[in-house]
Parts: structure tokens; C-alpha cells; sequence
């Protein structure tokens, strides 16, 4: 396998088995992640748990009652609010679950962010209050938090504002960044690729970390004959965000990028990636992934896997 393949998928996917369409019980879901965590022979590629603030009390037996507890990593969800002041209760009320959640565990690093939506039905700069309530909030937790703004016929708009405001926060030690949502169970979940684009431009362009989440099973892009939709392909949206960081690529050109589906022009060696003329190093690889792109959440760990082993970027075993 090649060094540039490890730097890309590198705790990459984040196990959100709790969540459609696999949507398991959680004692099934803990075991699934765990199992994969402890014997899978890509478990390098597997990040977090993914589970709700509210359902930590729940999660806690049954993790600390499991042989294999010591691996569990989580990324808690915050719930949706309709205003600031609800944002403001909500967000507290999950870190105060973190936290007594990381006492009962013995370390704060079981949980060491939070992925939470912003309001929604409220108006841009009220949604900016939002983040400086929250930035105080979680650097008191010593929590990273990703924040995902609902869609809207101003969402591009709104993702520009909100960049801009990450980045003046950024400034600050801030461990703030955005969520991107690529999919979902009906067609309209998904965002055009030129949305796509413009969410990692920006944050390109204002040095925001990101993650991702929804309809990103697969590697390539793909065709839902159910949902008659493209799906986004993780290797296109981290692939985009990659390359993104090391060159001065435009939106056009990120949706090219995105929009591929031709795998030929996906190439891999030991000390690169590329895509047709462009590509990154893979020291730059793991430095981008730290800093950039960093994970996505998919409710299923074994078939991404499959799927990267049948085009060749994981060793068939």
C-alpha cells in the first residue's frame, strides 16, 4: 500500500452505525465499532463513534462493560435549535453530558469534540452569536466543535459569512469549524457539486477545519437508482479538499474534481496524490487532514472498505 493512500484515509471515516439506513441499536452499533476497532485489518482508517449528548448516560454502561473499552473514541451530536438562547441551553446541556460523561470514563480524551447544527429559521448574524457564545463554551471544555449550518435559498451566502467569522475567531485559539452534509434519504439532501465546491473553498480560503457527513458510502461518485440521484464519492469531496489546500484552485475547478467519475484520473503513488495535473504530497497529505478535511460520518465501516478494496487502494485480504 502506498504511504500517500495511508496519509488520505487515515482515521477517515467516523462510525455513525446509530444513524440511517443502518439506524442499529446502540449496544449493537458499540460492538460493531468496536469489533472493527480491534480486529479489523483497516482499523487504521477508523476514527470515532458517533453518538448523541443525550444518549451518552446510555452509552457509558454499556462501553465501560465491553473488553474492549479502552478503544473507543467518541464525537458527541448536539441537537437542533430554533434560536440563540435555545442553541446556547442545548449546546450547554451536551457538554454538561461530556463532561460527566469523561469523568465517569477517567480522561477527557474519550470525548474530544462535538458536531452540532446551528439554528435554524433565524437570520445570519444571529446565527454568528451562536458561534462566539459557543467558543467560549467549549474552550471552557477544552472541546473541538463542528458546526453545520441548515440549508437555505441563502446558503452560500450564509456559508460565506459564517467563514469569515470562523476565521476572526480562529484567531483567537479557536477550536471551531463547519460540517458539511452531502446527503441523505431523499434526493434533496444531497448538495450540487457546486455547493460542494464553494463549502471547501472557503474554508480553504479562511483555514476552517471540516468534516462531512451523509451519502459519502462509497469512494467514487455513484448512481442511486432509488433516489435517481448522483452520490458524492468520499475520494472526489477529500480528494477536492485536498488539492484545494495545496493550489489555488477555483471553484470550477473543485467541481471538475467533484464531478469525476472517470477513477483513471485518481492516481496514488507512494509520495503523492493526483488528480489529472494537480497533486499533493503525502507529507502534505497528513498535514492538510489535520488542518483541513478531516473525517466523514458513514453508518457503515465495511463497505467503504469493500469498495476500496475492489479498486485497488486496500490490499485484498
Amino acid at each position: 500500500m502506498f504511504a500517500s493512500v495511508r496519509a488520505f484515509l487515515h482515521q477517515i471515516i467516523d462510525y455513525a452505525g446509530l444513524f440511517p439506513p443502518a439506524k442499529l441499536p446502540l449496544d449493537a452499533a458499540l460492538a460493531e465499532y468496536l469489533h472493527h476497532k480491534k480486529t479489523s485489518p483497516h482499523r487504521w482508517m477508523l476514527g470515532k463513534f458517533v453518538c448523541p449528548a443525550v444518549r451518552l448516560p446510555e452509552l457509558l454502561p454499556l462501553a465501560r462493560a465491553h473488553e474492549d473499552a479502552a478503544l473507543l473514541q467518541v464525537t458527541a451530536l448536539g441537537q437542533q435549535s430554533t434560536s440563540v438562547e435555545d442553541f446556547v441551553l442545548q449546546l450547554g446541556t451536551a457538554i454538561k453530558a461530556i463532561q460527566e460523561f469523561r469523568l465517569a470514563w477517567g480522561g477527557e480524551e474519550v470525548v474530544d469534540a462535538i458536531e452540532i447544527p446551528l439554528p435554524s429559521q433565524i437570520e445570519i448574524d444571529r446565527a454568528i452569536d451562536c458561534l462566539g457564545h459557543a467558543q467560549v463554551q467549549l474552550r471552557q471544555a477544552n472541546l473541538r466543535g463542528f458546526f453545520e449550518l441548515p440549508t437555505s435559498a441563502a446558503w452560500q451566502g450564509d456559508i460565506a459569512t459564517i467563514s469569515k467569522s470562523l476565521h476572526e475567531l480562529k484567531e483567537s485559539e479557536s477550536k471551531l469549524g463547519l460540517k458539511l452534509r452531502c446527503g441523505g434519504v431523499t434526493a434533496a439532501a444531497f448538495p450540487s457539486d457546486t455547493q460542494v465546491a464553494f463549502f471547501i473553498a472557503q474554508c480553504r480560503d479562511f483555514a476552517i477545519p471540516w468534516k462531512a457527513t451523509a451519502g459519502l458510502h462509497h469512494p467514487r461518485r455513484h448512481w442511486d437508482a432509488g433516489l435517481n440521484h448522483w452520490h458524492h464519492g468520499f475520494l472526489n469531496v477529500f480528494g477536492a479538499g485536498l488539492l484545494a489546500m495545496a493550489h489555488p484552485l477555483t471553484p470550477a475547478d473543485l467541481v471538475a474534481i467533484l464531478s469525476d467519475r472517470d477513477g483513471k484520473h485518481f492516481r496514488f503513488e507512494e509520495e503523492r496524490f493526483s488528480w489529472k495535473d494537480w497533486s499533493c504530497t503525502t507529507a502534505q497529505i497528513a498535514a492538510f487532514r489535520a488542518s483541513g478535511p478531516t473525517s466523514f460520518g458513514s453508518c457503515s465501516f465495511a463497505e467503504p472498505c469493500a469498495d476500496l478494496t475492489a479498486i485497488g487502494l486496500l490490499e485484498s485480504l
